[in-house]
């Protein structure tokens, strides 16, 4: 990054872009730009975890919140189509996956009226959107858009455009290069160096330029200081040594990251290696919870006390290990048990009756609380069980009618503040760690990874890069 680039950026009064490769100090670059603005900015980005990202760089760098309104480009959309329902003609507050496309199209139409512009640009004086090469080609619309009325300035890497599984991505070739202005490129690899991992920062800026051609990365050479690569197959059940590389990672207090590639099939590999290393390693939900929200429309149709406990046991399961271990046959089986002298968990078969007697949120709570710490269990979906037990305390709170209205409040919440990270070992798929940073990456099913997908992997780790091939 030349000296002179967060200036050039804010001082830039209409379109344009920098290549930001994944370390190299994007948001760094964000940040000192918005501190030389006079005025509030707009930054736009795709994930919560980017919007978290972002808003600790500006406190890091002591840049005024009065500055800057950091949104993903859905919510921010979302909320003005909902601030004005008849000229957007848009009044569903969660909508389904197939319905963002209508509603990009009506946030078009809307940031077109000159009265939605008049206050755009009485809110903001400046536009940034991250993460650009994520947009599709109606996020792209939009934003066009929305540089009709700000000045904008766009930063990405179309070598992380992972996010094409959906909607069509943005060309960079035909909709940016010929349409917005270079402002510049950033080409020191500041995550490594910072880390004092300079041979991998080194070995990763060659391995871009090798992937940029269309080339694979040679793993079968000498490899530098930070990465190292395993013959394993994680699936070989017979190998005793299978998990070893992971809990050599247990040691200490550091951040670690175990990715896999992006589709279905791996996500649900994401979760079994979780469970096989018995909650030591976390696995990461998706934003839009889905899991937790087609559990939470089958206990809704459920009509008896029975089956809607059966239902809660088997998402326990989903989250934990050991369930099994630690609660009665009769509860296994839904049915209110009597106490005996040889009941090894008195408290949880208490809190299974008391919901069995009176289903009511406070009481499922207590439950899955009692689940949760018990010596024999062991957390393995996290991420899933913490969201299911805040929709748990708002359903106490304020007393909503069905789990399923609180976990859309629960969710609502959720898209605006984005998701915190808290444990430390973690396990995730590229499409759900992309754009954070850890202080080791594993990657584990290498050969399974496209070109950017193997990108997006190798550089989340500042540290260590461990690479897993069969």
């Amino acid at each position: 990054m030349t000296d002179n680039l967060p200036r050039k950026l804010a001082e830039h009064s209409s379109k344009g872009y920098v290549i930001a490769p994944a370390g190299y100090g994007k948001t760094h670059l964000i940040a000192l730009a918005v501190r030389e603005a006079k005025h509030r900015q707009l930054i736009l980005t795709h994930t919560f975890a980017g919007v978290n990202s972002i808003k600790a760089k500006m406190n890091l760098l002591g840049v005024s919140s009065a500055l800057y309104q950091v949104d993903t480009i859905a919510s921010w959309i979302l909320r003005l189509c909902l601030s004005y329902p008849k000229t957007s003609g848009w009044s569903t507050e969660n909508p389904s996956s197939k319905q963002w496309s209508k509603l990009y199209e009506s946030g078009c139409d809307l940031l077109e009226k000159e009265f939605i512009r008049n206050i755009v640009c009485a809110t903001y004086t400046g536009l940034y959107v991250d993460e650009y090469q994520d947009c599709s080609e109606q996020q792209h619309s939009l934003v066009s858009t929305l540089a009709d009325s700000l000045p904008c300035r766009i930063l990405g890497d179309p070598l992380q455009a992972i996010f094409d599984f959906a909607d069509k991505p943005v060309d960079w070739g035909s909709s940016i290069y010929p349409h917005f202005s270079h402002l510049g490129d950033l080409e020191i690899p500041w995550r490594w160096r910072n880390a004092g991992a300079y041979e991998l920062g080194e070995w990763l800026d060659q391995a871009r330029k090798t992937l940029m051609k269309g080339n694979m990365v040679e793993l079968t050479k000498t490899l530098p200081k930070g990465i190292t690569r395993i013959s394993v197959d994680l699936s070989d059940y017979t190998n005793p040594n299978r998990h070893s590389r992971f809990y050599d990672f247990l040691k200490d207090d550091s951040t670690v990251i175990a990715i896999y590639p992006g589709d279905q099939k791996s996500k649900y590999k994401s979760h079994k290696l979780a469970q096989s290393l018995a909650g030591k390693f976390s696995s990461i939900e998706e934003v839009e919870a889905k899991d937790l929200f087609v559990f939470l429309r089958k206990f809704e149709k459920e009509t008896s006390v029975t089956s809607k406990f059966l239902l809660m046991l088997d998402f326990a399961r989903k989250c934990c290990t050991g369930i099994n271990k630690i609660i009665t046959a009769g509860t296994k089986r839904g049915d209110v048990t009597r106490l005996t002298k040889a009941t090894k968990y008195p408290e949880i078969l208490e809190a299974a009756n008391l919901y069995l007697c009176d289903p009511n949120s406070r009481h499922l709570n207590d439950f899955f609380y009692l689940l949760k710490n018990c010596g024999e269990t062991s957390t393995y979906r996290r991420d899933l069980l913490n969201r299911f037990l805040a929709v748990l305390k708002i359903s106490i709170d304020i007393n909503t009618t069905t789990l399923l209205e609180s976990a859309h409040l629960f969710q609502r919440e959720f898209r605006h503040s984005g998701r915190p990270v808290r444990h430390k070992k973690l396990i995730g798929t590229t499409l759900l760690v992309k754009g954070l940073e850890y202080d080791h990456a594993i990657i584990v099913d290498a050969d399974s990874l496209s070109i950017k997908e193997f990108y997006v992997a190798i550089t989340r780790g500042s540290k260590s890069l461990t690479i897993f091939t069969k």
